[in-house]
């Protein structure tokens, strides 16, 4: 069995390069910003790929338990674990003490969306919303 890492590596790199050059070039238009559809586009995909990387990886680990052998990296494996590591618990320091994750950070965004969208369709007369603070230069 050949190691499934590199070619699903560079499909997802590949994958995430095209959303980020597609969210460039929509910024830098003066037209209203659509995402949606090549969002969800590129997370079917992601979801596909890294599906396909874990059907191989566990299938080199049925190998590695049943004949003692794989191709895998051991190096590579543990650069691996570190970046999912840093992808699904990574905090970083933000100020005033606070730290806080992409995932935290996506999630207040999904609130700051979602109040936004019920303000713009609703209107704002009697709405408390809560504000949250801009992380400032000197705060890092």
């Amino acid at each position: 069995m050949k190691n499934p890492l590199r070619q699903y590596i560079y499909e997802i790199g590949s994958l995430l390069s095209q959303l980020g050059n597609e969210l460039q070039m929509q910024a830098q238009s003066n037209q209203p910003l659509n995402i949606h559809g090549q969002v969800k586009q590129t997370m079917d995909n992601l979801t596909y790929y890294l599906h396909n990387l874990n059907a191989d990886l566990d299938a080199c680990r049925y190998d590695l338990i049943k004949d003692g052998e794989c191709n895998l990296n051991p190096l590579e494996i543990e650069s691996i674990k570190g970046a999912l590591y840093h992808l699904l618990n990574g905090g970083s320091y933000t100020h005033n003490g606070d730290s806080s994750s992409p995932t935290a950070e996506l999630h207040k965004m999904m609130f700051l969306i979602d109040s936004l969208y019920r303000l713009l369709a609703l209107g704002s007369n009697g709405s408390k919303e809560y504000i949250f603070d801009k992380i400032t230069d000197k705060d890092r």
